[in-house]
């Protein structure tokens, strides 16, 4: 193998490495909001949106899973009645 082939080949894998972490810390980058701001924002976006757009807005700030935020946003309506 020449230098050229063996540079190569380690220039692919180093990139390989950065892509895998990239999507991994993209998942894990989401910042924990204000528990009452998050509420307040869900409840507004029911009132005006709906359960489908409230999820989203769930969903987006947490990074929870779809099954997780409906049931979150179905509570949170719960506790605003």
């Amino acid at each position: 193998m020449t230098p050229l082939v063996a540079t190569g080949l380690v220039l692919a894998a180093a990139g390989l490495v950065m892509l895998i972490a990239a999507q991994l810390l993209g998942h894990r980058a989401v910042t924990e909001p204000d528990p009452e701001a998050l509420r307040a924002d869900v409840r507004d976006t029911l009132d005006r949106e709906g359960l489908i757009a409230s999820v989203r807005i769930y969903r987006e700030r947490t990074g929870a899973g779809l099954p997780e935020a409906v049931d979150a946003v179905r509570r949170i309506a719960r506790e605003g009645r």
